[in-house]
């Protein structure tokens, strides 16, 4: 120590013990080191601040204490004489604590540095707060400004400066970019009221700043005048500036949620009030004055006791204490109206629950008085007629004015299968008769029994379609009467009777009759017209054919032989259509090469198939048994029918025959598959369900053009399925067509 204190005459010797005493016994941490680092002195204050003695640091290098990012600032850091600096410094144990050093350069003579002198002070506890404090405006989104107007001297906080996305100077006012951040709507109010704080007081308002994304961010601030107290003249300001953006718009929702809830309960045609947990009103919208007759005055405050009809006031009472205990709940209560009538209301009561506890009563009221009534007289004049309500055999139910089931009879119960009681209240269209005949539904309030409702007028109709509870319908005639009261109209009485059978049966009577009579028809025209007249030419020309011709000629009598062969297989597929529906079709079972079936199908319509230029393939897939047991020449009818029409209604393309197994098939696993497909002209998708019914064609065009009675397809169906097989088809108008049938590969018991 001697050396860093410069020896002194001996009238000095009392300021060097004073300096001595300062020195060793000061709370703050005094420092005395060399330019390079290399400590010469630390006073004993170190050992409690820091816990280290002060030997061992002497002749050390004191920035081995700082900390690394610390370290790198001093180092790069400027010197002045003096200088005020705050860096972590290492504990002994390791951690680091916060230190405020004011460094005081010592020079030589010369100028020259000689020593620095330290004196550093713990702030651990002042920037701990300090950090505290950011983040606490960091998170209410509050920042705070301090201007020394006299001085000049300016500073604000991390969360002011995020909050103006940095374009503000954190330690220098600049009011130029404060007021650039600022809303152009705002400005020139801002810069008054800075200015009237700049005279003295406080002041605060909302101010709306744009950020460079282009949003709109709206601030609430305030501003202090700090006077200085010998001119009163404005010495600072101090100011705070919070985020307001998102609390404004939830007070704006706030706001609006309070006013849709207010317009609810204003202007609810229901009677909207609520109670404290003493039955007292607390709030009632004008439907509840308008019911009871009394006004908002009358009621409040008050019990809601006086208003209800004596008798019931046990009941009334208990269903209250219910709501007050938190159970929501409905019931009926009659109440005495201000002129002494008593009034029928359906009550909703609803526990009205603050931070999980019931401070309130919440509950709407409806009159149900004149429903009441009205059910009463329906009730009545069903008790007095049940007897005949129950003998009729037409169903029976009534309605009120608004279209809610009233009553139903038992035979109507049936019909529908839904019990009275649960008929009475309900919209009878949204359960009984929302369509018509055509299945297109009527709209809400527009049935015939509204109409009669609405203008008592009498109406009946036919086939209309009723609903039964479990979805399924039926067809009904009914007929409404409305119901009077005084001349006024209080519902309808609807009586009807399901015609579904009889409207079947008719309808099948008269299918049956057509197809028998063209059935019959035909069959006549078919073996009486043509029959006579074909046995003659195949005669005739057979007996020609067999004399010189010429070739013309020659040529002439065989398409006249070809048209009587085309007319015979006319008739022999009348012939076994008519086998087959009187069964006395026998079919054979032997074995059956398929090779040789479909070589033989192919040989049949080769010659055509060239003359069409249409490729006609036939497969036989892995899988096929070499034999199998069937009726070859019923099989090769149904290939032969599908292959020519194969070939009749495809211009171009191909014609793909394939016979493959059909494990898969629901009838048995043994089945096999036939394929006929075709690129011909296809088959609408809506005459597909037509294409194996009996004498059917799918258009006149096409029948004329291609020819064809309409039984080919039938009779392949039939016989298919007698063989225990069935036939399908798939096809696309234009893009060809696909038919299948499977047959059992070995022959069954019928068959034999």
């Amino acid at each position: 120590m001697t050396e860093l204190i410069p020896a002194a005459p001996a009238d000095s010797l009392s300021e060097e013990t004073i300096l001595r005493l300062v020195l060793d016994h000061a709370q703050d941490l005094i420092t005395v080191s060399t330019p390079d680092g290399i400590t010469r002195y630390v006073s004993p204050a170190i050992q409690s601040i820091l816990g280290y003695e002060p030997a061992e640091l002497i002749g050390r290098n004191n920035m081995a204490l700082y900390h690394p990012d610390d370290v790198r600032k001093l180092q790069t850091q400027t010197f002045r004489d003096v200088d005020v600096f705050e860096c972590r410094v290492r504990h002994r144990d390791g951690h680091f604590l916060w230190f405020e050093t004011t460094f005081e350069v010592l020079r030589t003579a010369n100028g020259e540095l000689d020593k620095i002198v330290g004196i550093g002070r713990d702030v651990t506890a002042r920037k701990k707060f300090e950090e505290n404090l950011a983040e606490a405006q960091r998170l209410a989104r509050i920042g705070s400004w301090d201007w020394e107007v006299a001085g000049g001297r300016f500073s604000c906080s991390d969360e002011m400066h995020r909050m103006f996305e940095g374009r503000i100077d954190r330690h220098r006012i600049d009011l130029e970019a404060f007021f650039a951040c600022l809303h152009a709507g705002d400005r020139d109010r801002i810069q008054a009221n800075l200015q009237e704080a700049l005279k003295g007081g406080f002041r605060e308002a909302d101010f709306r700043i744009v950020t460079e994304g282009g949003e709109t961010r709206l601030i609430h601030a305030r501003i202090q005048s700090i006077l200085m107290p010998d001119t009163g003249e404005v010495e600072r300001l101090l100011g705070t500036v919070q985020d307001i953006t998102e609390r404004r718009q939830m007070e704006e929702q706030l706001r609006e949620s309070e006013q849709r809830y207010k317009s609810l309960f204003d202007y609810n045609p229901s009677s909207v009030y609520s109670f404290d947990l003493e039955g007292n009103f607390t709030s009632l919208n004008g439907s509840l004055e308008k019911m009871l007759g009394y006004t908002r005055e009358e009621l409040m405050p008050g019990s809601f006791v006086h208003l209800v009809y004596p008798p019931d006031l046990p009941r009334t009472q208990a269903n209250f204490n219910r709501a007050a205990q938190g159970v929501p709940h409905s019931y009926e209560a009659v109440v005495l109206h201000k002129n002494g009538s008593l009034l029928d209301l359906s009550v909703t009561n609803v526990p009205i629950f603050v931070d999980d506890r019931v401070v309130g009563v919440f509950g709407i009221a409806s009159d149900i008085t004149e429903r009441k009534r009205h059910m009463e007289q329906i009730q009545k004049l069903s008790d007095e007629h049940a007897l005949i309500l129950s003998s009729v055999s037409e169903g029976i139910f009534g309605v009120d004015r608004e279209g809610r089931g009233d009553l139903l009879n038992p035979p109507g119960a049936r019909m529908l299968g839904c019990e009275p009681g649960l008929f009475a209240g309900r919209p009878y269209q949204e359960s009984v008769h929302h369509t018509r005949a055509d299945g297109s539904r009527y709209a809400e309030g527009k049935s015939l029994i509204h109409q009669t409702i609405e203008d008592g007028q009498p109406r009946a109709a036919r086939e209309e379609v009723f609903w039964r509870t479990d979805g399924s319908s039926f067809l009904a005639d009914y007929r409404v009467t409305p119901i009077a009261d005084g001349g006024e109209i209080r519902g309808a009485v609807v009586v009807w009777r399901d015609i579904t059978s009889e409207v079947e049966v008719l309808k099948a009577k008269e299918s049956a009759e057509r197809a028998d009579h063209a059935k019959s028809e035909f069959l006549a025209i078919m073996s009486h017209e043509l029959r006579t007249p074909m046995n003659g030419i195949m005669g005739m020309t057979d007996l020609l054919l067999d004399t010189p011709l010429s070739e013309t000629q020659r040529e002439y009598a065989d398409i006249v032989m070809q048209s009587s062969r085309n007319l015979l297989r006319i008739l022999n597929d009348i012939l076994d259509f008519s086998k087959i529906e009187a069964g006395k079709l026998d079919l054979e079972c032997e074995p059956v090469n398929p090779a040789q079936l479909l070589d033989s199908v192919r040989e049949l319509f080769a010659v055509k198939a060239d003359a069409k230029g249409i490729a006609l393939d036939m497969r036989i897939e892995d899988g096929v048994p070499d034999t199998f047991g069937g009726d070859a020449a019923r099989i090769r009818q149904v290939l032969v029918n599908l292959v020519g029409n194969a070939i009749k209604f495809t211009d171009a393309g191909s014609v793909t025959v394939r016979l493959l197994r059909a494990p898969n098939e629901p009838v048995a696993s043994d089945m096999l598959a036939f394929e006929v497909s075709d690129t011909g002209i296809g088959i609408p998708a809506d005459k597909l369900d037509r294409l194996f019914q009996s004498f059917s064609q799918l258009h006149p065009g096409i029948n004329r053009k291609y020819g064809g009675t309409g039984l080919g397809l039938a009779i392949c169906k039939r016989l298919v399925e007698l063989m225990g097989g069935r036939i399908e088809a798939r096809s696309e108008e234009g893009a060809g067509s696909l038919f299948r049938f499977t047959l059992l590969a070995s022959c069954n018991s019928e068959q034999r």
